[in-house]
């Protein structure tokens, strides 16, 4: 976390950080007037349009738990999607198999989440860097081979699906489009609110140091080890959130929606998003969604997925070249320019004459 700025007298004496409250600041008015714009669009567009939506919400959910990793605990991971598969799989095995309500399958999915991310992230803290990207890249690269190897337990190519929606709306003035939209967007206003506030306290100052340099880390007092574990877990455990919703959404899961190249997907979309920003989060899901329709819809066949693929590349160079912070990186970057300008316009504005009245003339 940046430190606050500390402003200065023309003598050189410094006077008190600008601490501001948080529901003064622009970012947090920019949220709720995006939230409210979020609540209303169920009411604006059509159910196919909603069905998109949610996906982007539920992938959403897995891109801003790579942000914690990556971004914020400094740590690399490229099996993602496949905990984001996990996630997909345990609930809707809860469902089908053992007929689990949907809320109690999240849970499970949760449960399992946090299981597969304390399993995998005990070694892979130890190794870290490359290693650790080595070590997740198997992983993903596993999951869908081991789909298909027991597929007497996972439905193999066909995969498990749902004989009825997984959030029926209660009420005949919503559709069930509107109402799964409604509570996925719920679900992800809820877990961006839990991670801004985790990154904010004093965990997020460890982090900081961290990734400053493990040294300095720990001579501050810090457990490296033991606070990579948990935000590995953290992090295990959303992304299995996002899978079992994004599973409800679609109303199957199938092992042909988690590649390799899936979870290279969703670290792509975390980087041309914004690693540290949880709007980044949303806007790199935006793309993973999106893109592949708009691609088929210039080239179709085959041949739109191999576009889709060089147009992500081609967004992640000029995100590396041009914005190292991705889109929304660049867009706070931006607004505080013109921000500084404008103060800087009234700062050397010319003072206003005083204005005179009919008496002072007299």
């Amino acid at each position: 976390m940046s430190a606050p700025v500390v402003h200065t007298e023309p003598t050189g004496r410094a006077t008190a950080p600008d601490i501001r409250p948080r529901y003064r600041t622009p970012g947090f008015w920019t949220a709720v007037v995006a939230v409210a714009i979020a609540v209303a669009v169920p009411f604006l567009v059509s159910d196919y349009d909603l069905f998109n939506l949610s996906r982007v919400a539920a992938v959403a959910i897995g891109v801003a738990s790579l942000n914690l990793l990556t971004g914020f605990s400094g740590q690399v991971s490229l099996g993602q999607g496949a905990t984001f598969g996990i996630g997909g799989y345990a609930a809707m095995m809860a469902i089908r198999y053992l007929e689990w309500p949907v809320w109690v399958a999240l849970l499970a999915a949760i449960a399992v989440g946090a299981l597969v991310g304390f399993v995998i992230g005990l070694p892979a803290v130890r190794m870290g860097g490359f290693n650790l990207g080595l070590l997740t890249i198997v992983i993903a690269a596993l999951f869908p081979v081991l789909l298909y190897r027991f597929s007497d337990f996972t439905g193999g190519q066909a995969g498990v699906t749902l004989a009825a929606p997984a959030f029926p709306s209660p009420t005949d003035s919503l559709t069930d489009a509107q109402w799964s939209y409604l509570v996925v967007l719920t679900l992800l206003v809820l877990t961006i609110a839990f991670l801004d506030q985790l990154v904010a306290r004093r965990t997020g100052r460890a982090l900081s140091l961290i990734r400053a340099g493990r040294i300095l880390a720990v001579s501050n007092g810090v457990d490296v080890e033991r606070l990579k574990l948990q935000f590995f877990v953290i992090s295990s455990v959303l992304a299995a959130l996002g899978g079992a919703i994004f599973a409800f959404v679609l109303g199957l899961v199938v092992p042909e929606s988690y590649p390799l190249v899936f979870s290279i997907t969703l670290l792509v979309a975390s980087v041309v998003g914004g690693s540290r920003s949880w709007i980044g989060a949303i806007l790199g899901a935006a793309m993973v969604v999106y893109l592949p329709s708009l691609a088929s819809s210039v080239i179709p066949g085959e041949a739109s997925a191999y576009l889709a693929q060089l147009v992500f590349a081609v967004v992640l160079g000029l995100c590396v070249i041009v914005a190292s912070s991705g889109i929304a990186g660049a867009g706070r970057r931006l607004a505080s320019s013109i921000e500084r300008v404008l103060r800087e316009r009234r700062a050397t504005a010319p003072p206003t004459p005083p204005s005179t009245t009919r008496e002072e003339i007299r």
